[in-house]
């Protein structure tokens, strides 16, 4: 049964891509997309190598094979001209491919590899990246599929997808789940701080989850249900604000990646033309410094920042032979990357704090160079 705020998403997905008239819902994206994987009687699933390892694992559950595209360093997004080979080796309609905006940049190939392949089944992954601008082009106009998290980037909310498509599906749904103490609380003032405090005098040294590589595949399996109300309200006043506030949230993430840059920092830059969601500013820290090292400081010092996919299907040896190209870019970036969520860094103060304490962390530090791509596919 649709709930009030899950139908009021509906009503602005529906105005916002006419184009996707079916929409599902569910606790997490990964098994919406197991279960449209499952319904394609497409063999091949094309993906970044930079990205959740729990995606692929979905797609070699629904029986497909599965091909990983390495990123570029610069962009943390494949390599286009990695892609384009792939994809020019394959059958396009046998073919689906799944992009990510990697945490809100925009990938701003996605329209031309459409034109260039027709008949390919496109999955747009905007998990992070809701509200970013491809050049003129509107949100989803590339893509089959489109999917949205409702928390990746909504504060104080644990669970919550949804996949939009050109085509009906069958998902299973399962039952509704019900906020959990920790998203009642975790928007009141008072509360919060007091849990950043208690975190920050907690805080410990991080240890690397890299190991030697694992034979088997992720520990991955389908959680069905449905979000709760709660996060569904949080999202709908995301959506809402999407327009008002993306401008101003980009206008932070540009001021905060122009001060690291004039620090010696690494950051990533949004394709010139297009804009990033702005909930995220991604920066790479070269040798010798410890990206754990340096996170772990950070957070004894109260300036929370995440190292989100240190993991990737390269540390998986069950995920061996799907690397035509090699991996060397994805796994740089998983053991070097950090990302900054910016709704913890609302303050001009924070931020200057975070420079900082970036600049005497990372001094002397320089970026690692990019690896040459491997020209043919194998």
């Amino acid at each position: 049964m649709t709930t009030h705020w899950a139908s009021r998403i509906e009503g602005w997905m529906r105005e916002q891509f006419p184009r996707h008239p079916h929409i599902y819902f569910g606790v997490g994206g990964t098994t919406l997309l197991s279960e449209a994987f499952q319904q394609q009687p497409r063999s091949t699933v094309v993906l970044p190598a930079f990205i959740c390892p729990n995606i692929s694992t979905a797609a070699v559950t629904a029986g497909k094979r599965v091909i990983h595209v390495d990123a570029a360093r610069h962009t943390q997004l494949p390599d286009p001209a990695q892609l384009d080979t792939c994809l020019a080796s394959l059958d396009e309609s046998d073919t689906v491919l799944l992009i990510d905006h990697s945490f809100g940049y925009p990938f701003a190939n996605l329209p031309a590899l459409r034109r260039r392949f027709p008949k390919l089944l496109i999955v747009e992954d905007y998990a992070r990246a809701l509200g970013l601008k491809l050049g003129g082009t509107s949100p989803g106009a590339s893509a089959d599929l489109i999917l949205f998290s409702m928390y990746k980037t909504t504060s104080g909310s644990s669970n919550g997808a949804m996949l939009l498509s050109t085509i009906p599906l069958r998902i299973e749904e399962g039952p509704r789940l019900v906020p959990t103490v920790r998203e009642r609380v975790a928007t009141i003032p008072p509360l919060k701080y007091a849990y950043h405090l208690m975190q920050r005098f907690r805080s410990s040294d991080l240890q690397s989850r890299v190991g030697d590589g694992q034979a088997t595949f992720p520990q991955w399996k389908p959680e069905h249900g449905l979000p709760n109300e709660l996060c569904c309200a949080r999202f709908f006043a995301e959506l809402t604000r999407t327009e008002t506030r993306g401008p101003e949230r980009r206008a932070i993430a540009e001021e905060l990646t122009a001060n690291l840059t004039k620090s010696g920092i690494d950051c990533i830059q949004a394709t010139e033309g297009h804009q990033s969601a702005g909930n995220f500013v991604s920066v790479r820290l070269g040798r010798p410094h410890s990206r754990d090292l340096v996170l772990s400081k950070l957070s004894k010092k109260g300036l929370f920042v995440g190292r989100t996919w240190d993991i990737i299907p390269m540390h998986f040896r069950a995920f061996d032979n799907t690397f035509p190209y090699g991996y060397a870019n994805s796994k740089c970036l998983a053991e070097q990357m950090i990302h900054i969520r910016l709704a913890l860094f609302s303050s001009a103060a924070q931020r200057r704090s975070l420079v900082d304490e970036l600049r005497e962390l990372t001094q002397n530090t320089a970026p690692i160079p990019e690896e040459e791509s491997v020209a043919s596919f194998s």
